[in-house]
């Protein structure tokens, strides 16, 4: 009886002593600090910032060890791999942040939310991900930030921007549950903020605490690599991002994508008070497409009032590079896409058997309404005049004279519907047929005698 008690018992301590000392390894890991090491400090003037951490002298350097999370592009290569956070140093960047946030939404800081970031060593913390909790209180929706002290700057703007963004959107005094910001936004404005501070965002010792943001365009290297996609990222890629877009190249363009669909925004004639009008809108609806609709009604009616703006945004955004950059044989293939848009009108041409691509602008003229028309040829002429700023030249020219028919004849069909007519004359219609009869065959001779076009993404994943 003894023995099998002995042996029990052997049997149950010796797992547990294992498991104690095991425990004592992984706790001691993690460097703890006393809670009295630790300060805490507010930003000036009862600030939304509370910073709790353990202070250090100004003249440690980032460390290099450890890998980044996110692959960066070029416009942040002048960045420090890895940013060693205090109190003190942490304060000053989140202010700086906000500063540009709110300066590039047109908002004045009106905050109810407090924000707590708590400081704290942990061996290789660069990899170790920012944690974010949230609540409702009396006054205001407060967030509770647990970081590393040491992170990569990226990361640390994108969590710092999140929850200031969050906190605007979640001022409601009788909101229960908060929002949700969709990643092009979250994204696009850390892009928009880290191109318009520069590495100056992050302080250094023995300089001033003011700073200013970079005047230079700030999506002009995220255009230019995006001009060298074969496949422009479509709407679809930044209203719905995949697992996939997360990582690698394809997080880089996404970036890219952001940066250039908020800044665009923005740059709207209403474009800041509609974009904060979003953020406001956001706990009445379940999905940001709703919201977005709602804020931006006059400009969008519908979301695929914002796909087209967005696809003409990317045919646009060459002119911010050298003049007439694109090859001819891109610049073919893209007229032949706005030109094709027209073929829609070949779903309700029930007797015809050619392929709806053979239609084009003349079957419009002859078949639609002068209202129908206008409504056609004045969307495609306005993405002719786009494009004509970054074609080839020769491509350009005749994409000039497709606009300078189209827009000629566009005043017969309104003079013609003013009139209360039902069309313009077979004459008016003849001519306009033989104009884009003759552009056509110039513009398939020119295609025909191209050879196949090679294109390359310039994206290059670090390693």
């Amino acid at each position: 009886m003894k023995f099998t008690n002995i042996q029990f018992l052997k049997n149950f301590i010796q797992p547990l002593l294992f498991t104690l000392l095991f425990l004592s390894i992984t706790v001691s890991a993690q460097i703890q600090f006393p809670e009295t090491a630790k300060i805490t400090l507010r930003s000036e003037l009862e600030g939304q910032f509370i910073v709790k951490g353990i202070p250090f002298t100004p003249t440690i350097a980032p460390s290099s060890v450890g890998g980044m999370r996110f692959i960066t592009t070029d416009t942040r290569l002048n960045w420090p791999k890895s940013v060693r956070l205090d109190p003190s140093t942490a304060i000053v960047i989140c202010e700086r942040i906000k500063e540009i946030l709110l300066q590039e939404l047109g908002l004045t800081d009106q905050w109810k939310g407090l924000i707590e970031i708590d400081i704290d060593f942990y061996p290789n913390g660069i990899n170790r991900p920012i944690l974010l909790s949230h609540q409702f209180l009396n006054d205001g929706f407060h967030t509770t930030m647990k970081v590393s002290d040491e992170v990569t700057p990226h990361r640390f703007i994108q969590a710092v921007v999140q929850v200031l963004l969050l906190e605007i959107a979640n001022r409601s005094p009788y909101q229960k549950k908060a929002t949700t910001i969709p990643l092009w936004m979250i994204e696009g404005m850390t892009q928009l903020i880290m191109q318009k501070s520069g590495p100056a965002l992050i302080p250094i010792s023995n300089t001033r605490k003011t700073f200013s943001t970079i005047m230079e365009n700030p999506v002009k290297k995220a255009k230019s690599r995006i001009r060298t996609l074969s496949e422009p990222p479509d709407f679809n890629y930044l209203a719905f991002p995949s697992d996939k877009t997360m990582s690698g190249v394809q997080w880089m363009i996404f970036q890219d994508a952001a940066l250039i669909f908020t800044y665009e925004l923005l740059s709207l004639p209403e474009g800041k008070s509609c974009f904060c009008q979003t953020l406001f809108q956001l706990k009445n609806y379940k999905n940001w497409h709703l919201a977005f609709l709602s804020a931006w009604k006059k400009e969008f009616k519908e979301l695929s009032d914002l796909e087209k703006w967005w696809a003409l945004v990317i045919v646009s955004s060459q002119k911010d590079t050298s003049p007439n950059s694109w090859t001819i044989q891109q610049s073919l293939i893209k007229l032949n896409d706005i030109l094709s848009e027209s073929a829609v009108a070949s779903v309700y041409d029930i007797n015809t058997l050619r392929a709806p691509n053979t239609i084009h602008l003349q079957m419009i003229a002859e078949h639609w309404t002068p209202l129908v028309q206008i409504y056609f040829f004045e969307r495609i002429a306005s993405q002719l005049k786009a494009f004509e700023m970054v074609a080839h030249p020769t491509v350009a020219d005749l994409a000039e004279r497709y606009r300078t028919t189209i827009t000629d004849y566009i005043y017969q069909p309104r003079l013609y519907a003013f009139l209360g007519k039902d069309s313009p004359s077979r004459s008016d219609l003849r001519l306009l047929k033989k104009r884009l009869n003759h552009l056509d065959s110039e513009r398939n001779a020119l295609g025909a005698s191209l050879p196949p076009m090679q294109t390359a993404p310039q994206y290059q994943a670090e390693n």
